[in-house]
């Protein structure tokens, strides 16, 4: 039997997540927010600083640093901020960045964009025998979903590389806490897409030691109503509610998948996630690896298990049009 996990990151909307939506709406939707832009002095440039606040105050365990950021900007979730974060690179006259292999490949597709080289490097490789230049690095690991040690992220900054940190995992794994406060950490984006299930609502932030000048209309070109739901998810839900729920099936649907297929997969540090280890990887048979090839990141496979929560979702099978739990 085919496998139906994803080889692409589609996240799980999730009942909590429908559920502070569905609350913002019943609760009266506030269109007053939204007169406000044309009556003074109401004026939204500033709408979104109180929520950035209140945001950055429920990850203050998770990522203390990120209040250290002088400029902060609202982005439609954590892919506006890469754009316009290596459009600044450009202008500046970087020529290439260096990413892990099996990196999220948003990465290189900006940097092809922008005519920079991207430079795949191993994570065994020492950062010290690399030319000291600007690296791309997401943290828990769009490779696998597991949370980088600290020491190998303080290592490509011991190095003299320019680090953007890229936090669009952030809530979805166990309790840990990312230390961005190396100055030479220059950048770092969170996103509710991933762990909310808010992909398609567009909801991020920027932070930077410099300004993003690309960036600066934000104040006025933002989604409020994406605003209004990362307001909610911070104000509604705990930082570690969404991984306390799921991490337990994640498990089980890894253990299910282990038997049915076959194949060592574990549980990755992010729910949404599960992987086989490079190590285990050299131990498949030539036809475990053709089935599977379709997941490879890097030395090892990674596979997002989006549908296997739907399937045991029963408000979202009905809402679907379709039946339940499948393995």
């Amino acid at each position: 039997m085919d496998l139906k996990a994803l080889t692409t990151v589609y996240s799980y909307r999730h009942p909590e997540t429908r559920a502070v939506i569905d609350g913002l709406l019943r609760d009266g939707f506030p269109h007053e927010v939204f007169l406000r832009a044309t009556h003074p002095p109401g004026y939204l440039d500033g709408f979104h600083e109180p929520i950035l606040e209140r945001v950055l105050d429920f990850h203050r365990q998770a990522a203390p640093a990120l209040g250290g950021f002088a400029h902060r900007y609202p982005t439609s979730g954590s892919e506006e901020g890469i754009r316009e974060v290596m459009t600044r690179l450009q202008s500046e006259g970087c020529e290439r960045i260096y990413v892990f292999e099996g990196e999220y490949e948003g990465y290189a597709a900006v940097a092809e964009q922008r005519c920079m080289q991207t430079v795949s490097v191993p994570r065994s490789a020492d950062p010290r025998s690399l030319e000291p230049g600007y690296w791309f690095l997401s943290n828990p690991s769009a490779v696998d979903g597991n949370i980088l040690p600290d020491e190998l992220v303080a290592s490509i900054c011991e190095a003299s590389h320019e680090l953007f940190y890229d936090l669009a995992y952030l809530d979805s794994t166990r309790a840990h806490r990312f230390d961005l406060s190396h100055p030479k950490i220059f950048a770092a984006v969170i996103s509710f897409s991933k762990t909310y299930g808010l992909f398609y609502d567009r909801v991020g932030f920027t932070f930077s030691r410099e300004p993003v000048p690309s960036l600066y209309g934000n104040k006025w070109f933002k989604s409020l109503f994406g605003l209004l739901i990362a307001d909610a998810i911070v104000t509604r839900l705990a930082p570690r509610q969404i991984h306390a729920r799921y991490g337990p099936i994640q498990a089980e649907i890894a253990a299910e998948l282990r038997a049915r297929h076959d194949l060592p997969l574990r549980p990755s540090d992010t729910f949404l996630l599960a992987h086989i280890r490079a190590d285990d990887a050299r131990a498949l048979s030539p036809e475990q690896r053709e089935r599977i090839a379709a997941f490879r990141r890097g030395q090892g496979y990674r596979f997002c298990l989006t549908p296997y929560f739907v399937d045991r979702d029963a408000e979202a099978c009905e809402l679907l049009g379709r039946g339940g739990k499948e393995s």
